[in-house]
């Protein structure tokens, strides 16, 4: 029950609550990174390690690597856990979204993740770099981000651009807090959607 409550409260979409086994083609050295990564998954978030996952081709497992890391770390935790949020799984255009409809309309689900985003141990930020944010978009995902900076928190982030890019979308202050931050790991495989398995 307390695995499953973990996951029910992520946010992670249902769909993806059973990770697809991943071939890693062009990127082993990357998967065998991740599976490093993976198999200590515990003691990289208590150090308040992030990761942005990025690639120029698109379905190559990026989101898929970032939940099969989260999933890893609520196995590691869910004993004794009770009921506390451990972790949550951010589309990042989507919270956008919701976000500002949340000036007109209040969202008390919506309103609980944001606080959730603040206190978890671990954000997986997916599709951060897709588009260029608005001014208030910017000062919305700085505001989260630095404040799980501050606070040593882990985080996952998912894009399709290197830095420069990066920069573009979400602005050189917030470009340098994710990419100088984090373990920067590259996927060069192409397209592979519909390639793996179960």
């Amino acid at each position: 029950a307390e695995m499953l409550h973990l996951v029910q409260q992520s946010n992670i979409p249902e769909s993806k609550w059973f990770p697809l086994k991943l071939r890693p083609g062009k990127d082993l050295e990357k998967f065998k990174r991740l599976q490093q990564i993976k198999e200590n998954i515990q003691d990289w978030v208590k150090s308040g390690n992030s990761l942005y996952i990025y690639s120029d081709a698109f379905g190559n497992g990026k989101t898929s690597w970032s939940i099969k890391l989260m999933l890893a770390y609520f196995n590691s935790i869910w004993a004794g856990n009770g009921f506390r949020t451990r972790g949550v799984f951010i589309s990042v255009p989507e919270f956008m979204d919701r976000s500002r409809e949340l000036i007109n309309n209040r969202d008390e689900n919506f309103v609980k993740l944001r606080e959730a985003i603040i206190n978890c141990d671990l954000v997986i930020w997916d599709d951060i770099t897709s588009t260029k944010l608005t001014d208030f978009n910017h000062s919305l995902l700085l505001n989260f981000i630095d404040a799980r900076a501050l606070a040593n928190k882990s985080n996952i982030f998912t894009g399709n651009v290197d830095y420069q890019g990066m920069a573009q979308n979400l602005g050189g202050r917030l470009a340098s807090r994710v990419w100088n931050g984090s373990e920067i790991i590259q996927f060069v495989d192409c397209d592979k959607r519909g390639v793996y398995s179960g």
